[in-house]
């Protein structure tokens, strides 16, 4: 596990996404799962959340880094993992993204039972 997490896979913003921003910058989005420990009452309890880093890459090959992250947002690995695919394929940014979870967790299957 690095730094900031478990990498769970990145896609690339491609022309027509940047053409929305008039942005010409390569910009590449990174997926993570973050783990915390706690104590709850008398028992350990492992909490998963999510991490998102912007690389935005200039045409001096100079990067400008964006980055956001919530911990603790299920125990549920899997729910995590699913939210992270979501997030990934419609490609949500780090600003993004506290939006977007406060939304997909009010669906059924992203919460826990």
């Amino acid at each position: 596990m690095g730094k900031l997490g478990v990498y769970h896979g990145a896609t690339l913003l491609d022309e027509t996404d940047l053409e929305r921003t008039n942005n010409n910058n390569k910009i590449r989005l990174e997926y993570y799962t973050t783990k915390k420990h706690s104590v709850d009452k008398v028992k350990l309890k492992t909490f998963y959340g999510i991490a998102i880093v912007k690389k935005e890459y200039n045409n001096k090959h100079k990067v400008k880094l964006e980055t956001n992250s919530i911990k603790k947002i299920s125990t549920n690995k899997n729910i995590i993992i699913d939210i992270i695919e979501m997030l990934k394929n419609n490609k949500v940014t780090p600003i993004a993204l506290n939006d977007v979870l406060t939304d997909l967790l009010k669906q059924p299957k992203f919460q826990e039972s």
